[in-house]
């Protein structure tokens, strides 16, 4: 074993003594498990003193006997030997551990993947205030499993706790506004050892109670929390980001928050859509108007029943906020189109996604999910269509061939007055499908063409 495999292996061993440690107490490193036999009569105590005087990032406490000799200095203690090494770990050993984790060597000799954090040292990342709030109520709600009954928890500021990337002053401040919120007390003591005058600066760890009414505040934040647009089914998310484009694309061109948003592209297409298509357009919008509002994007907004429109009140700064995120969210995702997820053996080629269309029961099948359709609807006709063979799925079908076919007809008056009714039709489907099945590009349409696309054939 080389030198930078002992640090390795004194480092593991530190990290384990201090997870085991009660709060407030020196981790105890006890040499005769599995160190003795891997260092030389002064390498250990050699480490230690390069880890407490050059790193500074632990204090030796107490050395035991069979030490003695080698460092009588770091021996404050008079009383009884336990035989272990008792060290204070400081606020900079969570740091210098987590850079020594990312090193090749380390992870060649441990076996582990190297510790990762969504703001990695270094970055110049801004880490939203969000995701402190998450990353501390996590923390509590995992060190509280280790409480004992009226023992305040303690929460350490370590990699273990993901509390790490944070700086200690952010953490202290976030808990006080949790203590604001009366679902949690910080105690001032951070440091049992030591009286209240002389607490350490930078602690790495705090004490706190958590008060009767914090499971009742998190079971909102979790809902609150279920509700992010980052957090949304693909189905909603669909849903969500098409108005949130539609509402970014009006505020370039209005440069004014007050908004009139359409739910049809043109008016002169509502002759096409039955009272029930409507219906059913007005509440996907409503549903989605509904939901930015809680969520900040829009202030308020109106719609009167038998419109095709609402006037919506934008909150511009909470909107680019919300739009970047959704944009983010949809790189993720490949695009914005939620596909059922498919995997596929290294030795497989990619299969296609499956579709079928059931005639007699109007039922659109896409992998595992459905989208059951009303009989004698255009636009039901009109999916029986594409679906009915090989050679219509693949074909691309224009406007007039489409109102041939499902009107049984080539009249040239009837052709023009039933094309009204293919655009709402093809519009409707796309989103009846996205909104029950979470797949948004099931079709590719424009005001004379449709076809279905060519990877659910």
């Amino acid at each position: 074993m080389n030198g930078k495999e002992k640090l390795y292996l004194l480092l593991n061993r530190i990290e384990d003594a201090r997870v085991i440690a009660p709060s407030g107490q020196p981790a105890l490193l006890d040499p005769s498990k599995g160190l003795y036999q891997n260092y030389s009569g002064t390498e250990l105590p050699q480490l230690l003193t390069k880890l407490e005087k050059d790193e500074k990032v632990l204090k030796v406490l107490k050395v035991p006997t069979r030490i003695k000799s080698y460092l009588d200095e770091f021996d404050p203690y008079d009383h009884a030997d336990d035989g272990c090494w008792h060290l204070q770990l400081l606020p900079a050993f969570d740091r210098y551990f987590l850079k020594i984790q990312q090193e090749p060597e380390y992870q060649r000799f441990t076996g582990k993947k190297p510790v990762t954090s969504p703001e990695k040292l270094g970055s110049s990342t801004l880490m939203p205030y969000e995701e402190k709030l998450g990353r501390i109520v996590k923390a509590i709600i995992e060190a509280r499993k280790a409480t004992r009954k009226d023992q305040p928890t303690t929460l350490h500021t370590n990699a273990n706790s993901g509390l790490n990337y944070l700086d200690n002053e952010e953490i202290r401040n976030i808990l006080l506004q949790l203590q604001d919120e009366k679902i949690i007390k910080v105690r001032q003591i951070t440091n049992r050892l030591l009286p209240l005058s002389e607490q350490p600066i930078n602690p790495s760890l705090f004490y706190i109670d958590v008060l009767d009414g914090f499971d009742t505040w998190y079971e909102g934040y979790q809902i609150k929390q279920k509700g992010k647009i980052e957090n949304l089914s693909a189905t909603n998310f669909g849903q969500i980001y098409s108005v949130l484009a539609q509402i970014d694309d009006q505020l370039q061109l209005s440069q004014s928050s007050t908004l009139n948003l359409p739910f049809i592209r043109s008016l002169n297409e509502i002759e096409g859509y039955d009272s029930h298509d409507i219906d059913e357009l007005a509440d996907w919008y409503l549903t989605a108007l509904n939901y930015l509002q809680k969520i900040g994007v829009i202030k308020d907004y109106s719609h009167s029943k038998n419109s095709v429109d609402a006037e919506v009140q934008v909150d511009v700064n909470n909107f680019l906020d919300t739009w970047e995120t959704a944009k983010l969210v949809e790189q993720k995702r490949g695009s914005i189109e939620p596909v059922l997820p498919t995997v596929t053996k290294p030795s497989e080629a990619q299969k296609p996604l499956t579709s079928s269309y059931n005639d007699k029961t109007s039922t659109l099948h896409i992998q595992e999910r459905e989208l059951k359709l009303q009989k004698d609807r255009f636009r039901t006709n009109l999916i029986a269509l594409l679906m009915k063979s090989p050679q219509n799925k693949k074909k691309d079908w224009s406007w007039d061939e489409v109102v041939q076919q499902i009107e049984g007809t080539d009249d040239e008056v009837v052709l023009q007055k039933c094309r009204k009714k293919f655009y709402p039709a093809c519009d409707g489907l796309a989103k009846a499908i996205a909104q029950k099945t979470g797949i948004n590009d099931f079709l590719d349409y424009t005001q004379n063409t449709v076809h279905i696309n060519p990877k659910y054939i």
